[in-house]
């Protein structure tokens, strides 16, 4: 193949992929406008695990008759018959804006020698051959069989929406079919599930990336991150006060008694980072760890002044009354990551294929709830809130790949907030390049 098609290995293109692109082709090949421009950021390829920032190559055209072009490019500029075009997604922060560099800007075709024409057209087809070859021919790699007999694995959750996905492959049955016999188990915090797979009451996490880093940074346990869970939007996580009105504003935390689910949280983390950006003093506040399920009747009794709650309990708590103090999910914060899967090293060491299996479970289960009602459905029966309140659920993201940018952002933000001792280098927490899905 003369190009590499997209950035991708060639076996991983399918039906939809390839017409589009054949598509593109013959318009450019043709001189006709093309429907599509072939400049901009492709998500999908340009997250694929272990090449962040991929170049993606795609071809767009526009010929002598395109009179809209010629107008947009002025009256002097020669129109651009064929292009080969890449776009690379920035690294670090999601949602980067797309930074895109012209490889060719190819003159009128008219304008070439004969022989370099042939030439142009040659490595198109070429480029275009080659991905018949590979996905007509070799097809998709063959998916590993089940393992047999099947293996218990035991994994530790948390009641949130930001374990639908996970929910969903229980629920369709996607671990049954790679041989995995999903044992869930519920847990308060995800400091709580860290200290499980220390203590192998747990083969897999689903916890907050704090409780990960600080175990890792004080070698309390050694750890591997296998998959991302959610990336919180502004409204996902929420500093609320009683609905008694006696905590109303942020500055009048002082003294008063604030449920987390854990010292060492993602929700202790920015609770503290939110205060301190609002002029509070986190110092002066009496933090109380708390299972979430118990935060909204806690603060109805009076034995605490405010809560740290994610969702769906952002929104059971605003149907009990409470008041909403400090969106924990904005500025700094914002498309934070929250939360992902995680096993100890000695568990990927031993049993690759398990880790590997669960991968794949969980990506399908991904997949299925980027759909607004699979989601629904799944907040109804997982999470135990009705059909209202699942609709006013708020949702930040559920990502395919981990980016390393993003954990980073996090283990330095832990380092500002004091509650690491120094800069923690997140890399080697994450599987070597070729592992995993």
């Amino acid at each position: 193949m003369v190009f590499r098609w997209l950035g991708r290995r060639a076996v991983e293109i399918d039906d939809v992929e390839l017409d589009r692109r054949l598509a593109d082709l013959r318009r450019a090949l043709s001189c006709a406008p093309p429907g599509r421009g072939g400049i901009g950021p492709d998500d999908a390829a340009g997250r694929r695990p272990g090449h962040p920032g991929a170049s993606l190559v795609a071809i767009a055209g526009t010929c002598a008759g395109d009179d809209s072009a010629a107008d947009a490019a002025g009256p002097d500029a020669d129109p651009v018959a064929l292009q080969v075009v890449a776009s690379r997604q920035a690294a670090g922060r999601r949602g980067g804006a797309a930074h895109v560099r012209a490889l060719t800007a190819a003159p009128p075709l008219h304008r070439l020698p004969a022989a370099a024409v042939v030439l142009v057209v040659l490595a198109v087809l070429s480029a275009i051959a080659g991905g018949f070859y590979w996905y007509r021919g070799a097809g998709q790699p063959a998916e590993p069989p089940p393992l047999t007999p099947p293996v218990k694995v035991r994994v530790g959750v948390l009641p949130l929406v930001d374990v639908a996905a996970f929910y969903r492959s229980v629920d369709q049955g996607y671990f049954r079919k790679v041989g995995l016999d999903v044992q869930v188990v519920t847990v308060a915090s995800g400091p709580e599930a860290i200290r499980g797979l220390e203590t192998g009451v747990l083969d897999v996490a689903f916890s907050s990336y704090p409780g990960m880093f600080l175990a890792q940074a004080t070698r309390a346990a050694d750890l591997k991150i296998i998959a991302p869970a959610y990336i919180a939007k502004p409204g996902h996580l929420m500093l609320v006060g009683t609905p008694d009105r006696t905590f109303t504003k942020p500055e009048q935390s002082a003294h008063k008694r604030i449920a987390v689910t854990a010292r060492g949280s993602i929700s202790d983390l920015l609770a503290i980072s939110g205060l301190r950006r609002v002029g509070g003093d986190p110092s002066t506040v009496t933090w109380v760890p708390m299972d979430m399920r118990a935060m909204v009747p806690a603060m109805q009794r009076g034995e605490i002044d405010g809560a740290v709650v994610a969702e769906p309990f952002v929104t059971t708590a605003g149907e009990a009354g409470a008041v909403q103090l400090v969106d924990l999910g904005l500025d700094l914060n914002f498309e934070i990551s929250m939360s992902g899967w995680v096993v100890p090293a000695r568990s990927l060491a031993a049993r690759p294929a398990v880790v590997e299996a669960f991968q794949r479970a969980l990506t399908r289960g991904v997949t299925d709830v980027q759909d607004r009602d699979v989601r629904e459905r799944i907040f109804q029966q997982y999470l135990g809130i009705d059909a209202e309140t699942a609709r006013e659920v708020r949702v930040g993201s559920y990502p395919a790949h981990l980016d390393l940018g993003d954990l980073q952002r996090v283990a330095g933000l832990m380092v500002e907030q004091k509650m690491l001792a120094g800069p923690l280098d997140v890399t080697p927490m994450l599987l070597p390049p070729g592992s995993g899905s």
